[in-house]
């Protein structure tokens, strides 16, 4: 019945993050809005859980390194974009481009992000998580600064104009060190958050097979 359960959820997360996707692409455009990490990882998470429900009703799951590293990844990703939402963008003026368009604003930022955690806490198997893993994850965030960099270089530029997607790595207002700066908090923060889950993951795992 759990197993059901977990499969019709999982069902209900591509719905929502494909509905999700298309009206942020709708009100956007596909090339403009791909290039934010809050869209990459909105796309990640839906092609992960199209992914891992095929292979659940398939049978192919395998729970190893792969499995939880990417599964992991998906999840910080998504997680990662909602804080900084919250914490960062949510009170900026770079967010007037969702004026008057909350919802597309809140199903990327809040929505999906939170029904991809509820996944992990309802359904995620505890007592896996390597203490490597959360500098693994934290591998997403590299990648996009390096897609950034190279972006820019090669002349991209992000709505209205701007050569940074979000106003933390704006180099003319912060400077190269600020950015810099910026984003090595943003960093350590993905990596010790992640590093906590992996404590009390690991914690609850423990205390699970006791129980059992």
């Amino acid at each position: 019945m759990k197993e059901k359960i977990k499969l019709i959820y999982r069902i209900l997360i591509v719905i929502v993050s494909a509905v999700a996707l298309y009206l942020n692409f709708k009100l956007f455009g596909f090339k403009e809005g791909i290039i934010y990490f809050t869209n990459i990882s909105n796309l990640i998470c839906l092609i992960y859980f199209i992914v891992l429900i095929i292979m659940t009703i398939t049978k192919k799951v395998k729970r190893n390194d792969t499995y939880y590293i990417f599964k992991g990844m998906v999840t910080m990703a998504i997680t990662i974009t909602m804080f900084i939402y919250n914490i960062l963008l949510s009170s900026n003026d770079g967010m007037g481009a969702f004026k008057g368009h909350m919802l597309e604003c809140n199903l990327v930022h809040l929505v999906v992000p939170l029904m991809v955690i509820l996944d992990y806490i309802i359904f995620g198997e505890k007592g896996h998580l390597k203490k490597e893993y959360p500098i693994i994850w934290s591998s997403i965030l590299i990648l996009y600064q390096l897609f950034v960099i190279i972006y820019v270089l090669l002349g991209g530029t992000f709505m209205n104009g701007l050569t940074y997607p979000y106003f933390y790595m704006d180099i003319e207002k912060y400077g190269t060190i600020g950015v810099l700066f910026n984003l090595l908090v943003i960093y350590i923060f993905f990596v010790g958050y992640g590093t906590i889950v992996q404590i009390i993951d690991n914690k609850l795992g423990k205390k699970n097979k006791i129980i059992n």
